[in-house]
C-alpha cells in the first residue's frame, strides 16, 4: 500500500521537464527545458552546473544552454562553427531562430509539449 501512496504521489507532482516543439517554415526544432537544472543549489558552496539541453534541428542534434525567462522558452549554442545560435520562443508561442555564421534568420511557432 505504501509503494502505491508513493508512485501515485510522485505522478501527480508537478512537472519537471518540458518539450518545446517547433516548425519554421517547415524546419522542425525540439528540445526539452530540465525545471531541476533551475533549481538554486542545496548548498552554497557548490559550483555552479552549466544547465544543458540537446536540439534537434531537422535531422541534426546539438548541445545547447536551455532559457527560462518566466513565460519565454529557448535556447543557445555557440561553437557550431564559430557561430553563435540562439532560438526564443514568446509566451504566444511565436518563436525567432538565429544562426550568426549563416546569415540566418528564421521565425515560426512553437509549443510547450508536457
Amino acid at each position: 500500500m505504501k509503494a502505491a501512496t508513493a508512485i501515485c504521489a510522485a505522478m501527480a507532482g508537478p512537472t519537471m521537464a518540458e518539450v518545446v516543439s517547433c516548425d519554421f517554415s517547415g524546419t522542425p526544432i525540439q528540445f526539452e527545458i530540465d525545471y531541476a537544472q533551475f533549481a538554486p543549489p542545496m548548498n552554497p558552496d557548490e559550483p555552479t552546473q552549466r544547465r544543458v539541453t540537446t536540439v534537434q534541428l531537422g535531422e541534426a542534434t546539438f548541445p545547447a544552454e536551455p532559457i527560462l525567462l518566466g513565460d519565454i522558452r529557448g535556447f543557445w549554442a555557440d561553437g557550431m562553427g564559430g557561430s553563435d545560435v540562439m532560438m526564443v520562443m514568446q509566451g504566444d508561442g511565436s518563436a525567432v531562430y538565429a544562426n550568426t555564421r549563416a546569415g540566418e534568420r528564421l521565425t515560426g511557432t512553437c509549443e510547450v509539449l508536457q
